[in-house]
């Protein structure tokens, strides 16, 4: 795309200075729509996963044991205002989450924060590092696979990718402990570690679980990228700059590249936010101290509070990556930014 230029070709002439400011305003409105839709998303998370939560029942019995009398099981229910009608404990609840109250816990009888903020570290640190891996692992295997279409590289990222498509994760985990953990002894079987520590206390407790992650998502974003890249190396452009005579590196990264990557970001966007479902199988299978591991216990204890607070971070994880994804496709795509002025 050529750019208009001053006579003295010191750099981008007026009128597109403008055109690139006139930019901005659409862009905001079009984060701002997208911002108003993920909040009622999360709004409409908050309110299926407390019904859910209520429809299981009174869970008196499970927290104070079945041995439990009716004046302590009445106790409970009166002291955590379950006899209330659904809409009235809903509304109250998120009028507190609305004033950072999150409740308190059922099993630890404090406040709900004070269960969940020495896990949340841990787990936004294997977030990134799977994000990490899928990012520096997917792109550019999938970019070498599309631009030597049908060379052996692309045979065997394939081969490769389907492969690893065919496992899931806790399979993968399994695979990783065995290997990596029990028979080279290179990272420790489990993470339970880092519960005795700082955030980085044992660093290679983040390894096993952050690749279990990263695997899980690593052979779809390279087949996406090489079928993008296949597309775009088809184009007449590509072909002309080949013939003028620009290496296969320079052609990958300065045409190639950008062009496929507005897809690949969105895809990247979802795979992110998707990450937590992964997330809660490689935490449970390395026993890692993060919210997937607690969420899971919580569960199974029936303590609801501490559930409907995950879910809520969770959901408010998937809103954040997916409004950053939304911000980058539109500075990427030309396209969407002509629409959004």
């Amino acid at each position: 795309m050529s750019i208009d230029r001053v006579p003295d070709g010191s750099g981008p002439a007026p009128s597109a200075r403008a055109a690139g400011a006139s930019h901005l305003p659409g862009t905001l409105r079009y984060l701002g729509r997208s911002l108003l839709k993920l909040v009622l998303t999360l709004l409409a998370i908050s309110v299926v996963v407390y019904g859910l939560v209520a429809i299981a029942g009174n869970p008196a019995h499970d927290i104070l044991g079945m041995d439990a009398t009716p004046d302590q099981i009445a106790a409970f229910t009166t002291a955590h205002h379950l006899d209330d009608p659904f809409p009235v404990r809903y509304a109250k609840w998120l009028f507190g989450v609305m004033h950072g109250d999150l409740g308190i816990s059922y099993q630890s009888n404090g406040p709900v924060w004070q269960v969940i903020q020495p896990r949340v570290g841990h787990s936004l640190v294997l977030i990134a590092l799977s994000g990490i891996l899928i990012v520096v692992v997917s792109i550019p295997v999938g970019l070498l696979a599309g631009v030597r279409l049908r060379g052996r590289s692309d045979l065997t990222v394939t081969l490769v990718t389907l492969v690893l498509a065919a496992f899931p994760e806790f399979v993968i985990g399994l695979i990783l402990i065995v290997v990596f953990a029990a028979k080279l002894k290179w990272f420790p079987v489990d993470s339970s570690s880092l519960n005795f520590g700082g955030l980085f206390s044992t660093p290679s407790a983040y390894v096993l679980p952050a690749v279990t992650i990263a695997l899980g998502s690593i052979p779809y974003l390279i087949r996406l990228m090489r079928a993008n890249a296949r597309e775009v190396a088809g184009e007449t452009y590509i072909r002309s700059a080949v013939l003028r005579g620009i290496s296969e590196p320079a052609l990958s990264l300065r045409h190639v590249l950008p062009n496929a990557a507005p897809p690949i970001v969105t895809a990247l966007g979802l795979q992110l936010a998707g990450l937590v479902g992964g997330m809660i199988v490689a935490e449970t299978v390395f026993g890692f101290p993060g919210i997937g591991q607690l969420i899971v216990r919580s569960a199974a204890s029936r303590d609801a509070p501490v559930v409907e607070a995950l879910a809520l971070v969770i959901g408010a994880i998937f809103v954040v990556v997916n409004l950053l994804a939304d911000a980058v496709v539109v500075m990427l795509t030309p396209k969407l930014r002509d629409q959004v002025r």
